[in-house]
């Protein structure tokens, strides 16, 4: 699905990450009660820096969400 399609359906881009702290941020907003949804990316895709996924090796992910049962279309 692409970043369009996600808007569409009520996905809010809210941050990307990878390693525990996605871990931690996707417990974080299920706790709060939101949908999650992640996009896995590569680290050529964000600004700013990216090195320290790339030197561990890590996936990246762009994070969003949408509280439970808002799909729209």
């Amino acid at each position: 699905m692409n970043r369009e399609e996600l808007i569409k359906e009520g996905w809010t881009a809210t941050s990307t990450s990878g390693g525990a702290h996605l871990r931690r941020a996707v417990e974080m907003y299920e706790e709060l009660g939101f949908e999650v949804y992640l996009e896995e990316i590569n680290p050529e895709e964000c600004q700013g820096c990216t090195e320290c996924y790339k030197l561990g090796n890590e996936n990246m992910y762009r994070v969003y969400i949408r509280a439970k049962g808002e799909q729209r279309g």
